[in-house]
């Protein structure tokens, strides 16, 4: 229970810190969250329909099932990135940033053919922070800072049931996030020193329908979430005073199609599409977002007698998306490349996973920006904190056979 207990409260401090640090904040949320596990992350970002293992991303709500015990899971993501920039006068910059951002945490409840549970997202995010210093002819300093923070989590109370090879899920979502941007302009005098921040939050609800169909050796799933208005305030502050004004920020609908299959003893290979209707549900000046992703896993099982490094269980995977905003004029792709192994603990569902993940986003010649990610993933799932195995050590009273040829 310590251990449990140690987990949560680490869990909850990342919550503070989490945010996926990108150049491309000022003009969007370049992050962007699935609803996935470490697990799935490793293998491409890929396994909304993988019901082939302990599988704790609930993305898709449907997946919240076959399962007899209670899932905790969480995960942390942490590296550095990589900034490239160039100016129209063809000068090129770069800076390294480091990250923290927590992905996902969830706990789930099985209750028969039903199952109950809790998620919290990262659901998109976006922060980065510059500064630009100009000497004057007399001489004079001027040090100029930039900072965009931008957090957008999602939480899910989740229902799904399963029929035979159906299953169902739905998930009431909840979504709160802040977008604030600051500038500062200090040249070491009163009358020319300037300070200005944007400070923008938001809020409400939404919805998430999921279906999964599976076979022994085939799973395929979908999910849908609709279009969803969050409504908050804008408080713009500068050294003159404060105005306060409503303000609303508006979510695109969501499908995403997976599929799972085991085509050979031991290998397991999963494709994921997510596709997101930017223009037509906010606004023109935005482009459709969507993401493919394709991997694959060798889990080999207690009975493989093989290659002793065979004998861990590995996975890989590739992810291409396009963000829905322009920079420069032109389209802002990402690709993205991960791995990661899964080391087994004590207990049938208590596992580690860990992995690597390398992002690059955008183009320095057509967007004139370029940010790369390394990352290093670790997920912990299992560890059951709603259920203990009775102890049946303690000592007890036998009752003696009773002797009946008296009678």
């Amino acid at each position: 229970m310590k251990k449990n207990l140690i987990l949560l409260t680490l869990a909850v401090m990342a919550m503070a810190l989490s945010a996926g640090n990108s150049i491309f904040s000022y003009d969007g949320y370049p992050f962007r969250y699935y609803g996935k596990d470490i697990y799935s992350l490793g293998m491409g970002d890929t396994g909304a329909s993988d019901i082939f293992r302990n599988n704790t991303g609930y993305g898709n709500p449907a997946l919240h099932n076959l399962s007899n015990r209670s899932l905790f899971s969480t995960g942390i993501l942490m590296g550095y990135n990589a900034y490239e920039s160039r100016d129209d006068e063809d000068s090129q910059s770069s800076y390294v940033d480091n990250s923290l951002d927590l992905p996902h945490f969830s706990l789930s409840i099985p209750l028969k053919k039903h199952r109950l549970g809790f998620q919290f997202n990262s659901f998109a995010s976006g922060v980065v922070a510059n500064q630009r210093e100009t000497i004057l002819p007399d001489s004079t300093v001027i040090l100029e800072k930039q900072e965009m923070d931008r957090y957008l989590y999602k939480i899910d109370l989740i229902y799904s049931v399963s029929l035979g090879r159906n299953n169902f899920g739905i998930s009431g979502n909840y979504y709160f996030g802040h977008d604030v941007r600051s500038f500062s302009q200090d040249a070491g005098f009163g009358s020319f020193n300037a300070r200005e921040e944007l400070a923008r939050s938001y809020k409400n609800p939404g919805l998430t329908l999921g279906y999964l169909r599976h076979y022994d050796k085939l799973a395929f799933g979908a999910s849908y979430s609709p279009a969803a208005k969050l409504s908050g305030e804008t408080v713009h502050t500068t050294i003159h005073g404060t105005n306060q004004i409503d303000y609303d920020y508006k979510l695109p609908s969501h499908y995403a199609f997976s599929v799972t299959t085991l085509p050979f003893r031991y290998v397991k290979i999963a494709s994921d599409i997510h596709y997101e209707t930017w223009k037509e549900d906010v606004g023109q000046e935005y482009e459709d977002g969507w993401k493919v992703g394709l991997g694959a896993a060798w889990e080999p099982k207690a009975d493989y007698d093989g290659n002793f490094f065979l004998q861990i269980p590995l996975r890989a995977g590739i992810s291409y998306r396009r963000l829905p905003f322009r920079v420069n004029a032109n389209e802002v792709d990402e690709l993205a490349l991960s791995l990661g192994i899964t080391i087994p603990l004590k207990g049938d569902v208590n596992r580690i996973d860990t992995g690597f993940q390398y992002i690059k986003r955008g183009d320095l010649e057509q967007n004139h920006l370029a940010d790369s990610s390394f990352l290093l993933m670790f997920g912990f799932t299992g560890f059951d904190i709603l259920s203990k195995a009775p102890n049946r050590t303690a000592p007890r009273d036998i009752p003696q056979k009773e002797d009946i040829r008296a009678w």
